[in-house]
């Protein structure tokens, strides 16, 4: 098996991200660093150590995190302007209610308020500790799942409907381990280590919860907690089986819902959650049939065990520091390898940018985004879509009909840029300075009760964003056909209005070409131009489409993160397929944008040509550091491979790279024509 090795970390701080100046872009003087490209690897041999083989090398991991990589750079920046935001917010005195000032005031100084914390030790929790000791019957476990700080075995999400066709309706869910305390189903399963140790540590660690929490028998609710967890672990879904489209929607009622999902007590739970009979609930993804019939076979006291623990787990971070730092022990140093816990003055701009992301979003845009940037990163979303247009139209193995929905979706599809132009509301939240959980509760019931305000309203492709706008990051919303593209995405060396249109093509046009590629991937490809899930392909292009996927899923799946560690490439062929179209198409809208700028046609910096700098450029945003726990994590449980895979497994399959970095036979990562799978 391939395996491509990450240089490791020589230095003891980080390098501080490069600032703009008035003269020149952020990253090198045209938009690459050039001075960490490699003297030793040549481009054809592993291309991604030939582009950050000097950062690598030159940048540690933190001691706070079990990676670090080049969006994370950006990312720790805007925290410092977040940071910085929030000083002057704090300096002022106490903002008018309902202002968003009010709310980030609140909040944080409800968090490093240390003293009263632990002045108050379990008392606010002590409420629903009682509550679960009280519980004698399983509608009375349903209905304390939906308490929203518990923690439940489904998810309601309010969305649209599967033919986009009337108002927004209520989903019901489960992921690959909704409710459970270990972060992936293979650390139930497998006998493997390190699970084996993981599993021992996680009862070690649900034993000392019930310690802190002043409760008794703590081993022997930590045994109940592991086995119940293990025996839903063992029918909730995997990710592969989670990625179908397919399999998410089945509108029914709540009548129904008893019949189709019996075992499980739905009218307490949705009474909880302050629901009553709807005509039309979307029965979702997961194993949602079969976590229903295991529930009442569960026993009580093995409930009242896995409630309380979760109760405690979930309040941990609120709570006199001994939980946070029992909990840092147990996630941060033994699951992922993290040395150092980060200062709670960080923890607390941590919370507000989770919590209120909206507001520390909106906030960040009005203060750090030019409407230029908005202008000029539209321009090359538009160079994209030609390029993708022009792509399907020369796809031999499309047929017409099925290219005719392609492009239609393609001319669909829309952007939004830095925020959303539709968000949450929060005015009526209630905050108080000196009330850390009652605020995230109140914040929580909030949210809850705006989503059931949008229940049979119409549908609007606006807003529905699954990340801030401070954070660093692209998305392609299947039902919306849209790309939405955040603020903090449009940060060098992702975009940088003073850097090489070659630059920005390979770094944000590359990017805006993966989302793109969402649009027609195993799964985006079953929603047609209105974003309504239908299948529009015929049954030979789609075998076509199928078999390229599943060669590019064989060649992935040789890849190794780690030795004997490979790459579960089933579970990440959309990101695969978006990042090979991402490549294919930035490279075809720069050549479009060369067209209609014929005078930078010839340009060569730093003795690159153009699409050589795009090349660069695309590899340059990818580049990261990482311990053996991170790389063992994404290379089982993430949704996209890690680089260099996201680089190297992909332009071994472009023809493009290949001629302008002149790659012959016999370079390491050449492939022959037979196994090249170009995809478009």
């Amino acid at each position: 098996m391939k395996r491509w090795v990450f240089g490791a970390a020589s230095l003891v701080c980080l390098a501080p991200l490069a600032h703009a100046d008035s003269t020149g872009p952020s990253h090198g003087e045209w938009g690459v660093q050039t001075e960490h490209l490699s003297e030793t690897i040549k481009p054809g041999d592993d291309f991604y150590t030939y582009v950050n083989e000097g950062w690598i090398n030159a940048t540690p991991i933190p001691p706070d995190r079990n990676f670090l990589s080049e969006p994370w750079v950006a990312q720790l920046k805007i925290y410092d302007d977040v940071a910085a935001i929030m000083e002057g917010i704090l300096t002022q005195p106490r903002a008018a209610e309902g202002s968003a000032e009010r709310r980030l005031q609140d909040l944080h100084r409800s968090y490093i308020d240390a003293e009263r914390i632990e002045a108050l030790g379990v008392a606010p929790i002590q409420g629903g500790l009682d509550r679960i000791a009280r519980i004698e019957t399983h509608d009375q476990v349903a209905q304390f799942m939906g308490d929203p700080m518990a923690s439940s075995l489904f998810h309601l999400i309010v969305k649209p409907p599967v033919d986009m066709q009337g108002g927004y309706i209520l989903s019901l869910e489960q992921y690959r381990v909704t409710g459970l305390g270990l972060p992936g189903q293979v650390y139930y399963k497998s006998d493997e280590e390190p699970f084996g140790g993981h599993r021992a540590a996680y009862l070690d660690y649900i034993a000392e919860s019930f310690a802190l929490a002043g409760l008794s028998d703590g081993p022997a609710h930590a045994e109940r907690v592991l086995d119940l967890e293990t025996r839903f672990a063992n029918v909730m879904w995997d990710f592969a089986r989670l990625r179908d489209a397919g399999a998410a929607f089945d509108l029914i009622s709540t009548a129904q819902l008893r019949e189709k999902a019996p075992g499980f007590p739905w009218d307490a739970y949705f009474e909880a959650k302050g629901i009553w009979d709807l005509n039309a609930v979307n029965f979702g993804i997961g194993g949602i049939t079969e976590s229903a019939a295991l529930f009442n076979k569960i026993p009580i006291e093995s409930w009242k065990s896995y409630l309380a623990f979760h109760w405690v787990r979930n309040h941990a971070d609120y709570l006199p520091d001994r939980f946070g730092e029992s909990r840092f022990r147990f996630y941060d140093q033994r699951l992922y390898g993290v040395a150092e816990r980060t200062s709670r003055g960080d923890r607390a701009t941590e919370l507000i940018q989770g919590e209120l992301g909206w507001d520390v979003g909106s906030l960040y845009v009005a203060k750090h985004f030019p409407e230029s940037s908005n202008q000029k990163v539209l321009e090359i979303g538009e160079y994209v879509r030609r390029a993708f247009r022009e792509q399907l139209l020369e796809t031999e193995w499309m047929d017409d009909v099925t290219r005719a929905e392609a492009l239609a979706k393609a001319d669909a599809i829309i952007f939004e840029i830095a925020e959303p132009k539709e968000r949450p509301d929060l005015a009526a939240l209630e905050t108080r300075s000196d009330d850390l959980i009652g605020n995230i509760r109140r914040l929580r019931e909030e949210r809850w009760k705006l989503d059931l305000d949008r229940l049979g309203r119409p549908i609007s492709r606006w807003g529905d964003w699954n990340m801030y706008p401070h954070r660093v990051g692209l998305g392609f919303h299947q039902q919306y056909n849209k790309i939405f593209i955040t603020a903090g995405a449009l940060l060098p060396p992702f975009f940088d209005p003073k850097a090489d249109m070659a630059v920005n093509f390979g770094s944000i046009g590359s990017t805006s070409g993966h989302e793109f590629g969402h649009s027609l991937d195993d799964q985006g490809s079953k929603f047609d131009s209105r974003g309504a899930l239908r299948d529009w392909w015929t049954p030979a292009a789609r075998a076509a489409y199928e078999q390229r996927t599943r060669r590019l899923i064989e060649q992935f799946g040789d890849y190794e993160a780690l030795p004997d560690v490979s790459l579960k490439s089933d579970q990440m062929i959309g990101e695969i397929v978006g990042d090979l179209t991402g490549a294919l198409i930035g490279r075809r809208a720069y050549e479009l944008y060369l067209q209609d700028h014929p005078e930078e046609a010839g340009l060569v910096l730093g003795g690159f040509t153009g699409p050589q700098r795009y090349w660069l450029a695309l590899t340059q945003k990818t580049r990261m550091v990482a311990n053996d726990e991170a790389l063992r994590s994404m290379a089982r449980q993430a949704s996209q491979p890690p680089p260099p895979f996201s680089v190297n497994g992909v332009l071994s399959n472009l023809e493009d790279w290949y001629r302008d970095f002149e790659v012959e036979p016999g370079a390491a990562m050449y492939l022959p024509d037979e196994l090249q799978t170009p995809l478009w």
